[in-house]
Order: structure tokens, then sequence, then C-alpha cells
């Protein structure tokens, strides 16, 4: 339940953002139009900052004036944001797992079949692994 919580949030979101990029777009080509005597005195960026901090408003008057930019940008976004949001792979892809094919750096735990094979690893007694340590600290003249 908490993953559904999550994705509808990251749905909303990316409504949120894919649409105001929508308003900027479909809003920009009117704007556009009605400024083509002189383009480089519009106020392009006032126009632009109206629409980020009045969204709900300019949405309002492009519906209003039919704006078919706007209402196949909408559905765009609709469908893009439910398709990245519910049908994407979430899951671990081939090479994030690292263990299954190894990089440099990459470090895991070994398992007990890596560490104990037979032939390779040898019990020895305490007190013979106490004599070998003795033995090896031992000098040339045999003294510690």
């Amino acid at each position: 339940m908490k993953v559904i919580g999550i994705r509808l949030f990251l749905m909303g979101i990316l409504l949120a953002i894919f649409e105001l990029i929508v308003i900027n777009i479909a809003g920009i080509l009117p704007f556009l139009a009605a400024h083509q005597a002189n383009i480089s005195g519009a106020p392009l960026m006032a126009f632009v900052i109206e629409n980020l901090m009045n969204p709900i408003g300019t949405s309002t008057s492009m519906i209003e004036k039919k704006n078919p930019l706007f209402f196949i940008g909408s559905a765009a976004v609709i469908v893009l944001a439910v398709f990245m949001v519910f049908f994407t792979n979430g899951g671990k892809g081939k090479y994030e797992l690292a263990d299954k094919y190894g990089v440099h750096g990459s470090s895991r735990f070994a398992q007990k079949h890596e560490i104990f094979t037979y032939g390779e690893t040898v019990e020895v007694p305490a007190k013979q692994l106490m004599q070998d340590l003795d033995a090896s600290m031992l000098d040339s003249k045999g003294e510690k």
C-alpha cells in the first residue's frame, strides 16, 4: 500500500511539472502570433513568469479559448505520467546486481560453499595451531 501512495505522489508531481511545460508551450505560440510585428520587444520573460505564477488562471483562459495545443499537450502529459509511474520497471536491472556479473570495486559477502571447499580448507586442532604459530615466530637461531 505504501508503494502505491508513493507512486501516486510521484505521478502528481510529474503531472504538475509537465503541465507547467505544456501551459508555457501552448501559450507561447499565440503570444508570438500576437507580437509578430515586434518579437524582439515582446515581454517574453514576463509572459513565462506570469504563466508559472498563475498556472490555473492561464489554463482556464486556454480552456475558454479552446486552445487545441493545450488539450493535446494535457492529454499527452496524463498518458506519459501514468506510463512513467505505473508501467516502468522499478526493480533492479541486470547491472545493478553486482554479484551476478562482478565489477571492479563491487563486493558482497561470501557464501559458505565458496569458503569451505573440500580439499582446500583443513581443520586444525587448537593445540596444533598454537604450536605452528609459535614455530613461525622463531628466528633462525631458534629463539623467539
